[in-house]
């Protein structure tokens, strides 16, 4: 991968991550359990972090601070950044973890798929680093979904 490709991946993989942060803000405020409102925030933080650690390795001078991604993401538009908060008042608590365990399914297929073309072994720790913790988060969703919901539709 030349670092042309590198700079369009990492880039792609820093606007899923906080994309993710910001579907866990917004959906946390609609949730009614107290262990998923907090699992919900404390991934938001995690995938803040994932994105912070995408951005370091970006090997350009072309994006903004860190900061205003951040602040700039509600405004964007995008499969998830772009999200309706009418539609996810809508959204039941049982919906919102299913979006999660999907959402975060992609993510680690995802990164699995650049692991096998990234060659730079900074890029490749990071990649590993993320996967391992996405497929956390997976299992922590999965976890509550099975307290709150059992078995049905998982």
């Amino acid at each position: 991968m030349n670092d042309k490709q590198i700079q369009q991946v990492l880039r792609k993989m820093l606007q899923c991550e906080l994309e993710a942060m910001h579907y866990y803000q917004q959906a946390s405020g609609y949730m009614q359990d107290e262990g998923a409102i907090y699992h919900f925030k404390l991934l938001a933080e995690e995938e803040r972090e994932h994105a912070r650690t995408f951005y370091d390795l970006y090997p350009g001078d072309d994006l903004p601070e860190f900061d205003e991604l951040i602040n700039a993401l509600p405004e964007q538009s995008s499969a998830l950044g772009g999200i309706d908060l009418q539609l996810m008042a809508r959204l039941s608590e049982q919906h919102a973890l299913q979006l999660a365990m999907k959402m975060e399914a992609e993510v680690a297929e995802s990164l699995k798929q650049i692991l096998r073309q990234v060659q730079n072994p900074a890029a490749r720790a990071c990649i590993e680093k993320n996967i391992e913790s996405t497929l956390g988060h997976l299992e922590l969703i999965e976890d509550d979904y099975q307290r709150l919901f059992g078995q049905e539709n998982a």
